[in-house]
């Protein structure tokens, strides 16, 4: 009987370990697929501020994109904005997409705070279905994208970075 007993836990144990094997692997090979995949401008699609679907082909064309993934509430985020505000005319000829899962209202209260109403180059997003990871992978608040005019990245930022360093791959453009 305890033979049995003994056998059935090993067999049930080398099911889970092969299931987990195949869960890590899988996440690792879907990890892999996006990485590649964002390595040129992802089409991805969200919402304006209108609650109008906002897809990639809509941003300027021959211009550098620069994706900003935010929260409202969060502090590392209202630095980076405090800075982007600071440093604004370095960004006149970039697209600077700000992609955030907030509500409109929220996002307006931030614009409002950071003063960053009235700038063209800035488009504001809601990523309303919360699917920012399906393009640009697992991604914390503040990430920073950079894409040149080509539409092909050159920098990725996850956490708090400061605007000087993406002011730099920016520059390269010129």
């Amino acid at each position: 009987m305890k033979k049995k007993i003994i056998l059935a836990i090993g067999i049930l144990a080398f099911c889970l370990a092969g299931l987990l094997a195949f869960k890590i692997l899988e996440k690792y090979n879907n990890n892999k697929v996006i990485a590649n995949q964002k390595q040129l401008l992802p089409a991805f699609q969200f919402y304006g501020q209108n609650l109008k679907k906002f897809s990639a082909t809509q941003l300027q064309p021959d211009v550098p994109v620069c994706i900003f993934y935010y929260n409202a509430d969060c502090e590392h985020c209202d630095y980076e904005a405090k800075e982007i505000r600071k440093h604004i005319r370095a960004f006149e000829k970039v697209q600077v997409v700000m992609v955030s899962t907030n509500m409109p209202e929220q996002t307006a209260q931030f614009i409002n705070t950071h003063q960053l109403n009235n700038y063209a180059f800035i488009t504001w997003l809601y990523d309303k279905e919360y699917n920012f990871y399906k393009w640009f992978g697992k991604s914390v608040t503040p990430s920073v994208y950079i894409y040149n005019k080509q539409r092909q990245l050159v920098k990725e930022y996850t956490g708090e970075v400061k605007v000087s360093a993406v002011l730099k791959y920016l520059d390269h453009e010129k």
